[in-house]
């Protein structure tokens, strides 16, 4: 595989999570990145999304201890 399609195939999907994690729409240009960077970027989306979840539970076991 070449690097372009090694880029795209990073790129779609982190549009998609950013999509999902904001419900917005961000201009930045993603194809400027290196390969890391994409990949530093695609773990971040991960680990705020994991953040989030544990985060909504913490908050859910709490509701029911009261």
């Amino acid at each position: 595989m070449n690097a372009a399609h090694d880029k795209r195939c990073l790129i779609d999907p982190i549009r998609v999570e950013m999509r999902r994690l904001s419900d917005r729409h961000y201009r930045i240009e993603l194809q400027f990145l290196d390969i890391v960077s994409l990949r530093d970027l695609q773990r971040l989306l991960r680990d705020i999304e994991t953040e989030k979840q544990m985060t909504v539970q913490q908050a859910w076991l709490q509701s029911w201890r009261r």
